[in-house]
């Protein structure tokens, strides 16, 4: 018997022993062999991969005001494991009831957050001293809970620029690229989602940058020391040919009536100011647009997200009347002096009548007399000389139908018919020549943007065919550039600007006329099928020596003699007056 429990105990000391041994061995392995490899998951463990955003770009005025800029506030963020399948954990239900958050809305909020991938989840965006501080001093009882520095993009003029600028916004989950990338988007960045700022996101956004930094065991960044991997690039600031003084006076010009209203630096094609009514205000887009207001703002029957200046297409109406007068002189159909039939106040075309604007007619007109006046009886006439083509020709020559080299990637190019379109539309041989008639005044199929009869006004005024719109000083590197004249005879063209100059003086703009700078302009009332007529004027000044081309339409409010050209020059006044202020280099 006491041999059999000696043996037993020595098979227990043999167990113990060879445990032992292998517990050595494996001490050995762990601490010698293997000591690099389990010294770098150490290290790994007590240091992580930080990205870390570049601030975005700034806008300037030509002036060097800033018009957009980034401000910093603290968000205070959580795990995405604080929504449990059980509902809130410990920490996210405290700092609700602590911070009085309606549950419903605040679980739905992240939870779409947590849905859109983001890696931390944003309780409370810009928070207050009161509940940071809460935060900080009970982060013991707040496991996962962080106060987080974060740049928010800020607007500082509203809606002022609204449809220049445009607006950043957070990246929606399709446009997340590779986690691993810190130069892709990630989730809780922003892009430019309309406007310069789309238009110009890549100078922006700059280069994230990404740092080796030291946690401890919950996460919590700890000690100062950075190890860099790759350096932050900020975006680039980027200075605009805009001035905020002009933008604000022609603001007040147009008195928030909808429309649009845009003014061209001369020679240059410089923008000086554009305003599209109604707008919106951008910041409600980087502090967080509710879901009502981002309603409303959709089921807007004024539509102030539609940016008038390059997206909305308007009958040029009677100022379409100098791309007539052209091809007409080009085409040699007319003279500068010629008459046609005397308006009686309408003009019979086959069975139909096409009235004039003015019912009671004008009487014997010649070619300037037409124009001055704004008679549509002689156009009707003028038309039917021509073919569509000779029209459509000129027309794309003075910049319709075609960008206008804004950076703006919504743009739309109108439309300027020829035989190929009403073929296309209609059927051939199921359209007459009467389409000509209605092209001749500027209405029918013709539609343009205000931005681009800015660039008809001003080619005219310059004589260049290649002048475009700018919104950056000196793009392309063509500064230096020398002016291509039009194809058209210079003779033609020193007869259109002296009669526009008539129309300010004695014709239908006279509401235009400034005391001491002499105006030259056209007005234009287009029909609207759906209310009352757009009001348009388009105009440039000095008339003998342009410096800026002016255009603005006003939407359902009747003639542009007696309504837009008013604002132009209220808006020519407040130019002329700052071009010529001391220190002024102008324009």
């Amino acid at each position: 018997m006491q041999e059999r429990h000696f043996i037993q105990a020595r098979i227990l000391r043999g167990v113990i022993l060879l445990l032992f041994g292998v517990l050595v061995v494996d001490m050995f392995i762990l601490q010698i062999v293997q000591h690099d490899h389990y010294k770098g998951q150490s290290l790994q463990n007590r240091q992580v991969k930080l990205r870390v955003k570049a601030p975005r770009g700034r806008f300037l005025d030509r002036e060097g005001q800033v018009l957009a800029d980034n401000v910093y506030m603290a968000d205070i963020t959580l795990p995405r494991a604080c929504l449990t399948v059980a509902g809130p954990d410990s920490t996210l239900a405290k700092l609700m009831r602590w911070f009085s958050l309606p549950e419903t809305e605040t679980l739905e909020r992240l939870h779409d957050q947590k849905a859109a991938g983001r890696p931390r989840l944003t309780l409370l965006a810009n928070a207050d001293m009161p509940r940071i501080a809460t935060v900080e001093e009970r982060r013991r009882e707040l496991p996962g809970a962080r106060v987080e520095a974060r740049a928010r993009r800020r607007y500082k003029y509203d809606s002022r620029f609204a449809h220049i600028i445009g607006y950043v916004s957070e990246v929606r989950p399709e446009e997340v690229g590779d986690e691993n990338d810190h130069q892709a988007y990630q989730p809780g960045d922003t892009v430019g989602r309309e406007g310069l700022e789309a238009a110009w996101e890549d100078e922006l956004r700059g280069e994230a940058g990404l740092f080796l930094k030291e946690v401890n065991a919950v996460g919590r960044v700890v000690g100062s020391r950075d190890i860099p991997l790759w350096p932050v690039v900020s975006g680039e600031d980027i200075t605009l040919t805009l001035s905020l003084a002009l933008q604000e006076s022609l603001a007040v010009a147009m008195a928030d009536r909808p429309g649009a209203a845009v003014a061209l630096s001369l020679p240059s094609g410089e923008v000086l100011a554009a305003v599209s009514n109604p707008a919106y205000d951008p910041n409600l887009f980087t502090k967080g647009i509710s879901s009502q207001e981002w309603r409303r703002l959709l089921d807007d029957p004024q539509h102030p997200f539609l940016n008038r200046l390059v997206q909305a297409t308007y009958p040029p109406g009677s100022p379409y009347k100098i791309v007539t007068s052209l091809a007409g002189l080009e085409a040699m159909v007319v003279g500068k002096w010629t008459h046609f039939e005397p308006c009686y106040g309408s003009y019979r075309f086959g069975d139909r009548n096409f009235r004039c604007w003015k019912r009671s007619g004008h009487g014997d007109l010649d070619h300037a007399g037409g124009l001055v006046h704004s008679c549509d009886v002689f156009y009707y006439q003028l038309g039917l000389r021509l073919e569509l083509e000779q029209l459509g020709s000129v027309a794309r020559m003075l910049g319709l139908g075609k960008r206008t080299g804004s950076p703006f990637v919504a743009e739309v190019t109108g439309n300027i018919p020829d035989t190929s379109w009403y073929d296309d539309h209609y059927g051939p041989g199921r359209w007459t020549r009467g389409v000509l008639l209605n092209n001749a005044i500027g209405q029918g199929e013709i539609l343009v943007t205000p931005l681009q009869m800015a660039v008809l006004t001003a080619r005219v005024a310059v004589n260049d065919r290649d002048l475009v719109s700018r919104f950056r000083p000196g793009t392309d590197g063509d500064v230096e550039r020398v002016a291509r004249p039009l194809p058209f005879a210079i003779g033609h063209l020193d007869w259109l600007r002296h009669t526009m100059t008539q129309v300010v003086d004695m014709g239908t703009g006279t509401r235009a006329r400034l005391e001491a700078i002499e105006v030259a302009g056209k007005t234009g009332t287009a029909q609207n099928p759906h209310g009352e007529d757009h009001a348009w004027f388009v105009c440039f000044a000095p008339a003998s020596a342009p410096v800026v081309a002016f255009v603005v339409i006003l939407e359902h409010c009747g003639h542009g003699g007696a309504v837009a050209a008013p604002v132009a020059a209220r808006w020519l006044t407040a130019f002329f007056a700052w071009r010529d202020r001391p220190n002024q280099g102008g324009a």
